[in-house]
Order: structure tokens, then C-alpha cells, then sequence
């Protein structure tokens, strides 16, 4: 049972590529529904695109791409949650959301370094016989900041490979 003095927080659960996630109620900004994503060129794998959000553009995170998890394809009504961080929002694709939680620290659950997906998550909460992870927004781009420079040096690699298959003759012209 539950000590009646101690501090209860508010938990935002959602599902994504087969995993049940969570991040506390107050890193979460609002969840918007699938919109247009403006995707650059040379975009890193975990990175869906950029969401204009009322003239502000938040980078859209792949959780599958970022985790190594069964592909998630994105369709008409995947949600997409919009978090607060310190160094500006950023968003995080999501199969749906399930709903809000309130959970006491002493309902987290330790979870082993493996099962921390990359460091992203902090710890764990048992929901009607599920495992849901709790997540960290900022060390979610702090692993997607490594993806994106493995992304580079692999897009580095496949263009030098590239470049060393042209007679020189024509790559000087």
C-alpha cells in the first residue's frame, strides 16, 4: 500500500512499436495529432521530421528507429507528443496514447542497465500486468544526438566509397 504522505506523480502512457512507455505529465507540452512533417534531405534515421507547431518547428522522434524496435509506419491518426525540454521541445511519434496515471515513487521499479533503451529510460511502473518504461525527454535526444552522428558517419563512409570509384579525370572537371 501506498504511503498516504508521499508525493504522487502524474504519468502519460503510450504505446509505441510493440513497447509501453510513459514520461511524467509535466515534461509533456500537449499531443497533437498526425500533421505534415517537413523531412530535409539526409535526415537521420530516428529522426521522422519537423512539425510546424504554430510557426515553431519541433524535430519528430522515431522511437522504433531510435530503439531498434519493430517498425512503426505512421498513419492518419498516430498521435504525436510534444515535450518540454530546456533546450526547446521536441516530439516523439506514438502508436496511441493510453492515458494519465498517478504513480508514487515507491511504485517505480529498477530496471536493469539493458533494459534502459540507450539510457533513455529511468525506471519502470507495473500497469494491469504490463511493464511500462518511464522515459527521460532529454536523454531521448541526447541518444538520438548518437544516432544521428552514427547516421552521418555511415552517410560519410557511403560517399567516400563512392568518391574512390571515380576516375580522377572526372572528378576533377
Amino acid at each position: 500500500m501506498a504511503n498516504p504522505h508521499e508525493n504522487a506523480q502524474n504519468l502519460l502512457i503510450f504505446h509505441a512499436s510493440g513497447l509501453d512507455c510513459a514520461f511524467p505529465l509535466e515534461a509533456v507540452r500537449e499531443i497533437v495529432p498526425m500533421a505534415w512533417l517537413v523531412a530535409p534531405l539526409g535526415l537521420p534515421s530516428a529522426l521522422a521530421g519537423f512539425l510546424d507547431l504554430r510557426g515553431t518547428a519541433i524535430p519528430i522522434i522515431r522511437l522504433d528507429r531510435l530503439f531498434g524496435l519493430p517498425e512503426q509506419a505512421p498513419g492518419l491518426h498516430t498521435p504525436m507528443i510534444v515535450l518540454h525540454r530546456a533546450r526547446g521541445p521536441i516530439g516523439i511519434m506514438v502508436a496511441s496514447v493510453r492515458g494519465i496515471v498517478p504513480v508514487t515513487s515507491s511504485e517505480l521499479l529498477n530496471i536493469s542497465h539493458e533494459r534502459t533503451f540507450l539510457g533513455c529510460a529511468t525506471g519502470a511502473i507495473e500497469i494491469d500486468g504490463d511493464l511500462v518504461h518511464l522515459l527521460s525527454a532529454d536523454s531521448l535526444l541526447e541518444a538520438n544526438e548518437d544516432r544521428i552522428l552514427a547516421d552521418f558517419s555511415a552517410m560519410s563512409e557511403a560517399r567516400s566509397l563512392h568518391f574512390e570509384h571515380i576516375p580522377l579525370e572526372e572528378a576533377t572537371l
